[in-house]
C-alpha cells in the first residue's frame, strides 16, 4: 500500500460532509482508506501517528483542507484524489449552482422566515458566528466541538436572555417542529417533547416512541456539558421553557446523565415547574421512582415506554436462539459489545453492572476503565464513537470500517459467546449499514464449526428513514442475527445467555 497527502489551501468544508466524501472515495477500487479533513491541531495529530505528516501538512491552517489516501498504486490514489475534488464541487443535484452566501446576514437575507441556523466550524471559530446569529434572532444547533466551557456559559445566557434555544456545543441530534437535524430520524408528531443532554439517547428514546405508536412534537438537543455546574443548566431549563410554553406538547422527558447535584435540583425543579406530565430519565440512577408529579426511571427503554403511559413489553426471544444457544462450544464464556451510540453502551455497561464486570473506555467503574485501542481479555464493549475513535475518521454511525474489522477479530475469537451491536438509522448515517454488516457477519461465521458467536443487534431507527428500519432487520436476520426491539432487551437476553438461563 501506498500513502499520500495532499493540501488544497483554503477549502473549508463542513465536517460531515468529509466524512461522507472519505467514504464514498475509500469504496473506489484499489483504495484502503481516505481521510478528507481540515488542518486543525488535533487533525494534525492523527496524521503525525499515521506517519502523514511533512512541512506541506505541518503548514495546513483549520481553513485547509487535507486529503489523505492510502491506496494500492499511484493510478488508484489519482482516482481517489479526482472522486474527492470531484464530489467537493458537486451539490446533491450534482450540479454547480448558485454561489453560497459568503456572511450569516447574506444566508439570512436569502431565506427570509428562518429562525434556526446549524453551525459546524471548527471550535475555536464558531463563537463569533454564534454570537451573531444569536443576535439576527435566530435559534443554533451548534454541531461544533472544542468549545471552552467559559465561552459556551457565556453563549447560552446570551441566548436564554433573548429567549433562544443554543443547542451544543457538541450536539448531534435534534427534531424541531417536526424536522430532523443532523443525525437524527424520521418519526410520527405527536405530544411528547424531550430536552436531553444525549444525541443517540434521543434517537433511542424517540424511535421507540415512534415504533409502539406514539409521537414526538419537538427533542431540543443541548449538549453534553449542560448540567455542569460551569454551564448551570442554562439550555435545559430555556429547552424545559420552551416545551412548557408549546400547545402541542403534554409529555416531557428530561434525558440526562447525572451532572452536578445542585445544577439536576435546579433542572427538576423547572421539569416540575413546566405543568407537563414528566419522565426524568438520569441514566445510572437506580430505580423507577415516582413524586411530585415526576416518574424517574434509570434506563432508555423505561424512558420512551412511561411517557406512552405502557408498560415495558416482556422480552420475546428470537426464533431459532435456543438451538444456537445449545450448539455453542463450552469455551466460550464472554461478552462483547461493539457500539456506535455512546448512550446506548453506557445504558448496557448500567444494565450490567452489578452481574458482569465489563471493561469499557467509558467504564461505570473506574477499574475497569480502558484506554485505546479498548481491547479487553474479558468482557468487554467499547464505545466506538468516542473521540480516541473519531479525531480524522468518520463517526461509526457514517463509516463501519473500524467496527467491522473489529467484528471479525471478535467473531474468530473462541471464547466470545455474544456480541452485542446497535446499528443506529436516519438522516446522516450510513445510507445501507445492515447491507454491510451482512456481509460482513456471513463472512466470519463461515468455517467456524459452531457458528461463532451469537450476535444481537437492536436497530435503532423508524420505517420512515431513509433507510428504512424493516428493510434493515430483514438484511440482518438473513445474515444470522437475532434482533431486538430495544437496546435494553438485547442486553438483558445477552446476559442471561452468558449465565446459561435462556
Amino acid at each position: 500500500m501506498q500513502l499520500q497527502a495532499t493540501v488544497r489551501q483554503n477549502q473549508y468544508q463542513d465536517s460531515v460532509r468529509l466524512m461522507q466524501i472519505s467514504r464514498q472515495a475509500s469504496s473506489l477500487p484499489g483504495v484502503a482508506k481516505v481521510l478528507a479533513l481540515l488542518g486543525t491541531d488535533s487533525n494534525k495529530k492523527v496524521l503525525t501517528d499515521l506517519g502523514l505528516m511533512d512541512a506541506t501538512v505541518a503548514a495546513a491552517t483549520a481553513n485547509d483542507l487535507v486529503i489523505c489516501v492510502e491506496a494500492e498504486t499511484d493510478e488508484a490514489i489519482a482516482r481517489a484524489l479526482a472522486e474527492v475534488d470531484a464530489r467537493l464541487c458537486a451539490t446533491t443535484s450534482g450540479q454547480v449552482t448558485r454561489e453560497n452566501p459568503k456572511s450569516l446576514e447574506e444566508a439570512v437575507s436569502r431565506l427570509p422566515g428562518a429562525n434556526v441556523a446549524m453551525i459546524s466550524l471548527p471550535g475555536q471559530f464558531a463563537k463569533l458566528d454564534v454570537a451573531a446569529a444569536l443576535e439576527q434572532g435566530l435559534h443554533v444547533m451548534l454541531f461544533s466541538d472544542n468549545i471552552s466551557l467559559e465561552d459556551e456559559a457565556e453563549l447560552k445566557q446570551r441566548a436564554v436572555d433573548k429567549g433562544l434555544l443554543l443547542m451544543g456545543p457538541d450536539c448531534g441530534t435534534a427534531i424541531i417542529n417536526g424536522v430532523a437535524l443532523a443525525l437524527a430520524n424520521v418519526v410520527r408528531r405527536g405530544a411528547i417533547g424531550l430536552a436531553a443532554a444525549s444525541g443517540t439517547g434521543i434517537q433511542e428514546v424517540t424511535c421507540l416512541i415512534d415504533r409502539f405508536g406514539g409521537g414526538v412534537s419537538h427533542a431540543i438537543g443541548v449538549g453534553g456539558r449542560d448540567l455542569k455546574k460551569e454551564i448551570g443548566g442554562a439550555m435545559m431549563c430555556q429547552a424545559i421553557r420552551t416545551l412548557a410554553n408549546d400547545p402541542a406538547t403534554t409529555t416531557l422527558i428530561v434525558l440526562s446523565k447525572p451532572g452536578d447535584p445542585e445544577v439536576m435540583d435546579k433542572v427538576m425543579a423547572e421539569a416540575r415547574a413546566s405543568g407537563l406530565q414528566v419522565v426524568a430519565c438520569l441514566l445510572g440512577s437506580d430505580e423507577t421512582t415516582e413524586a411530585g408529579g415526576m416518574t424517574c426511571v434509570a434506563t432508555l427503554e423505561e424512558a420512551a415506554f412511561v411517557a406512552l403511559g405502557r408498560r415495558v413489553p416482556e422480552t420475546v426471544l428470537p426464533e431459532g436462539l435456543q438451538q444456537r444457544t445449545e450448539a455453542l462450544m463450552p469455551e466460550r464464556q464472554h461478552l462483547r459489545g461493539l457500539y456506535s451510540g455512546g448512550t446506548l453502551c453506557y445504558e448496557t455497561l448500567f444494565l450490567l453492572k452489578d452481574s458482569l464486570d465489563i471493561q469499557s473506555n467509558v467504564a461505570i467503574k473506574p477499574q475497569l476503565k480502558l484506554h485505546y485501542p479498548v481491547k479487553g481479555t474479558a468482557h468487554c464493549c467499547v464505545d466506538l464513537g468516542e473521540d480516541e475513535f473519531t479525531q480524522g475518521r468518520p463517526h461509526p454511525i457514517i463509516d463501519l470500517g473500524l467496527r467491522l474489522e473489529r467484528l471479525a477479530e471478535d467473531m474468530a475469537d473462541p471464547t466470545v459467546k455474544v456480541i452485542l451491536l446497535d446499528l443506529v438509522l436516519g438522516y446522516g448515517a450510513n445510507r445501507n449499514p445492515a447491507a454491510e454488516l451482512a456481509a460482513a457477519l456471513t463472512a466470519a461465521s463461515q468455517d467456524i464449526p459452531d457458528g461463532g458467536p451469537l450476535v444481537f443487534i437492536h436497530v435503532c431507527g423508524t420505517e420512515a428513514d431513509p433507510q428504512n428500519l424493516r428493510v434493515q432487520e430483514a438484511l440482518l436476520q438473513e445474515a444470522g442475527a437475532f434482533l431486538f426491539p430495544t437496546n435494553a432487551q438485547a442486553a438483558r437476553t445477552a446476559l442471561a445467555v452468558i449465565r446459561g438461563g435462556l
